[in-house]
């Protein structure tokens, strides 16, 4: 392309555009979920729980399953444009369904929607990339970070205004909304469908063979019918994502039995950082189910006393944070590298474990100011949010970006999915362990109640992620020598290479 040196390449504002569009249609929906489930199809909070957990589990998970058939058989652009046409059905289904009360027709579109994110999830970044030229990589950079910017920005205003909605067009008219948002992405994908063919990878710049065509749809069947089936049945289908993520990380274990003396080293590193990984993200998953479930049911709805907010929009906090805290966190990181101090990965993990447990050591202690209207003030959730975004983006990434670094290259796509693994794996755990707090319907909120299953849980949250600050700091050294020690390998191999040649 000719403006792929530019700082914003035409394909990359596209780009962008589209990810403001998908965040607002996504986060907007995912926002009303949680009370559609609760008060219009009569799910009980347990259950609810596990829904919103599973719903955030099964993108990831399958995420890594369709990077892969995007890089190896229908390209990236395809896997992007059919995932979001899905996506837009899977929005439109779910408003009919809400309109009836119909539970399997929302099941199913709420399985569309995880089968498409889980196609689509990670080929926008490709996209992305390669609307960058090679010597451009600076900016590419930058569009990363703008582009993770427009998305908070796209999910803070459709978790703000979504819930305040409701009053006029009900859970039917804000689904269909998210799915006239999809369909705008679609259009952008016609209107600009040879730059994006340009950007995409080898395979999108030629013809599909029908038995490929044909191979795809049989497997899209099988994936849509296992989503479907862990949607309608939540108790057995957790160990189904259990299994998955199981299977994942066996397999990598599997890989490292084969790895060089080097990479066994470095590969065992980056097999203790996914524990800390699936421990750290425990917490990010708590936000949208016992967080959730208890400022729903004990929110007040105006923040710093005139703001008007609806309970269930508490989860548009998490990316007015990151929005705003993006650019201070960067401005530290770079005044710590001046003063000469350079943080390892899983020691920013620990860091992040020490915020998180503030967070909740905060949401804890908010159960202690109840109002006379048995509500807390909004503030509480605010300031809970404030410090588990900062969790966030200390982390953002870098889970990634480590495992890249210390895998063969053979293995780097797969091993970056992992990352997703240990999201999955945690959303799913954070539901099933927020379980403990659901309550019965029509619970009467005493004060004995909030102190006993709410204060107690989320005091015992903090008190565990002070624990997991101290072990990743323990980890981290482990993990530096193992990273140490597969180094010294590589530098002994590469010396007695280059002697022998000589």
């Amino acid at each position: 392309m000719q403006d792929a040196n530019a700082r914003f390449p035409i394909t990359a504002r596209i780009l962008i555009l589209r990810q403001f569009l998908w965040g607002a249609a996504f986060y907007g929906t995912y926002v009303l979920l949680t009370k559609f489930f609760l008060f219009e199809l009569n799910y009980s909070e347990a259950d609810t729980i596990m829904m919103m957990g599973a719903f955030g589990a099964v993108g990831p998970v399958f995420s890594a399953i369709g990077g892969f058939v995007a890089d190896r058989y229908i390209g990236s652009f395809r896997a992007v444009y059919i995932g979001y046409t899905i996506y837009t059905i899977g929005f439109f289904l779910l408003g009919i369904g809400a309109g009836s009360l119909n539970v399997p027709m929302s099941i199913f579109a709420i399985a569309l929607i995880g089968y498409a994110r889980g196609l689509s999830a990670t080929s926008p970044t490709v996209l992305l990339g390669n609307s960058y030229s090679e010597t451009n990589r600076d900016a590419f950079q930058q569009g990363l970070t703008v582009n993770y910017s427009i998305n908070n920005l796209g999910s803070f205003s459709s978790k703000y205004l979504f819930p305040f909605m409701l009053a006029y067009m009900a859970y039917q008219g804000n689904f269909f909304i998210a799915s006239a948002l999809m369909s705008l992405t679609l259009i952008l994908f016609v209107v600009f469908r040879k730059r994006f063919t340009a950007v995409g990878n080898d395979i999108d710049r030629r013809a599909v063979s029908m038995k490929t065509w044909a191979a795809f749809v049989a497997g899209s069947v099988v994936m849509l019918g296992l989503v479907y089936w862990v949607f309608a049945n939540l108790d057995a289908g957790k160990y189904l994502l259990y299994a998955l993520g199981a299977c994942a990380i066996l397999y990598f274990i599997y890989e490292i039995t084969k790895a060089t003396p080097a990479y066994k080293y470095k590969m065992c590193g980056v097999l203790i950082m996914i524990f800390i990984m699936i421990s750290f993200y425990f917490y990010y998953g708590q936000m949208l189910t016992s967080m959730n479930i208890y400022a729903i049911n004990l929110m007040g709805e105006q923040i710093l006393g005139f703001i008007p907010i609806k309970p269930e929009s508490n989860a548009a906090f998490n990316p007015l944070w990151c929005f705003t805290l993006g650019g201070p966190v960067i401005f530290v990181y770079g005044w710590l590298e001046k003063k000469g101090f350079s943080p390892s990965i899983p020691t920013k993990f620990s860091a992040a474990f020490v915020f998180s447990a503030i967070a909740f050591a905060l949401l804890g202690l908010s159960t202690s100011f109840v109002g006379e209207d048995g509500k807390i003030a909004a503030d509480w959730i605010l300031w809970v949010h404030f410090f588990q975004s900062l969790a966030e983006l200390i982390v953002g990434a870098l889970g990634a970006g480590f495992i890249f670094e210390m895998v063969p290259r053979y293995l780097s796509a797969f091993a970056i999915g992992l990352r997703s693994v240990a999201l999955s794996l945690s959303g799913i755990l954070a539901a099933v362990i927020s379980t403990k707090i659901a309550l019965p319907k029509d619970q009467v909120l005493t004060p004995e109640i909030i102190e006993g299953v709410y204060a107690s849980y989320f005091y015992n949250l903090a008190m565990l992620a002070v624990v997991m600050a101290v072990v990743t700091l323990i980890l981290s050294k482990v993990i530096s020598n193992l990273v140490n020690k597969g180094e010294a390998l590589e530098k002994e191999a590469a010396s007695q290479d280059m002697a022998a040649n000589h």
